[in-house]
């Protein structure tokens, strides 16, 4: 049975499909590959950037603030102890809750060591006044703000992103 007409439309319909298909998948490949690649550049810089290993809490902390004041994003995960923080608001223009954003700093202290508790690592919380806005349960304003930070082989990093 030979056909003639609609066969060749519709093979050609199924190309389009999956050309089309096939460019999304190739699209989608180059920006994970791209988003890793300036992951993996941003991670180097903050590296680079970041406090030495022998520095004090203090000092880590002075870097993290700077960090914070400057949205960059890169050197404040790199010294957080899980990677993470929720200190750099993702779009800082937008009315946000919860993603807080750091406008100022200043009378960051020399930091107090507290012992390793029950469920708990030894961390010294290094204290400052801070000048937030979009804090969740907080009015955007000036607050006494303290830091705790664990040490690790990399020097200090944050676990405790903050207490008023």
């Amino acid at each position: 049975m030979t056909t003639t007409g609609p066969a060749p439309r519709r093979l050609r319909t199924r190309w389009r499909i999956v050309l089309a298909a096939a460019a999304v998948v190739a699209v989608g490949t180059a920006v994970v590959i791209h988003s890793a690649a300036v992951d993996a550049a941003a991670h180097a810089r903050a590296a680079a950037e970041a406090p030495p290993r022998d520095a004090s809490a203090r000092q880590v902390t002075l870097a993290y603030l700077g960090a914070a004041v400057r949205h960059d994003c890169a050197l404040m995960d790199y010294l957080q102890a899980d990677g993470k923080t929720d200190w750099c608001p993702r779009a800082p223009t937008a009315w946000s809750d919860g993603e807080p954003e750091l406008r100022a700093y200043r009378d960051v202290g020399a930091g107090e060591a507290f012992p390793a508790g029950q469920g708990t690592p030894a961390e010294t919380c290094v204290s400052s006044m801070i000048t937030q806005r979009w804090m969740n349960g907080d009015d955007p304003g000036t607050i006494d703000w303290s830091w705790c930070w664990v040490r690790t082989t990399d020097g200090w990093r944050l676990r405790d992103e903050g207490q008023g």
